[in-house]
């Protein structure tokens, strides 16, 4: 019997650059960057050390996995670029940074976040609408974080102001060991 090859190699990660106030979500991201290096596929992040952004890249790093940074120079007010063993590519704005993590990554996966996850999320969202790029995109959901936005796209569907479709590359876990398993599935079921 032959083995079924992942298609799943590299995935965008995208989260808060903060801890934020419920310690579940340092544990969450911890998981997940444990999960992605444990299944051999390379980390894609926003390149930052400080928050989940440095929790998901040093805890791939943690059991030997490959991580990819993209940061953009001269955006925050302080230098808070991961100094650890990571691939660190410098971009020249919040805008090319989605785009190179987009080109770079096979699927995606969004932990709690602030307004530049959300940003991240709704631009991948819409690039698979207008048809730039199917990538697939797992919500990893705490404490029921994703439900005011589902609830949105839901209610955007149900007045007609949003393709159906937007759904087609989307699903919502609350187990980061599922999430390679879930991008598999959804990868393999648009080919």
């Amino acid at each position: 019997m032959t083995a079924i090859r992942p298609t799943v190699k590299s995935v965008a990660v995208f989260c808060a650059s903060s801890m934020g106030n419920q310690p579940e979500l340092a544990d969450l991201a911890r998981r997940l960057g444990e999960q992605l290096a444990d299944q051999n596929i390379t980390t894609i992040f926003g390149g930052s050390d400080s928050g989940l952004m440095g929790v998901v890249a040093d805890a791939a790093l943690s059991r030997g996995g490959r991580v990819i940074g993209v940061y953009p120079k001269n955006t925050f007010s302080r230098d808070v670029r991961h100094q650890g063993s990571i691939e660190l590519q410098m971009v020249s704005s919040m805008h090319e940074r989605k785009s190179v993590m987009f080109e770079l990554a096979d699927a995606a996966v969004a932990l709690p976040g602030g307004l530049g996850t959300l940003d991240e999320v709704v631009e991948l969202l819409l690039w698979t609408q207008l048809g730039i790029h199917q990538l697939p995109l797992v919500l990893l959901d705490v404490n029921n974080f994703w439900n005011k936005f589902v609830d949105f796209l839901d209610e955007a569907i149900s007045s007609e102001l949003l393709n159906g479709d937007c759904h087609k590359n989307l699903r919502r876990v609350t187990d980061p060991a599922t999430v390679t398993e879930v991008l598999e599935q959804l990868v393999t079921s648009h080919q």
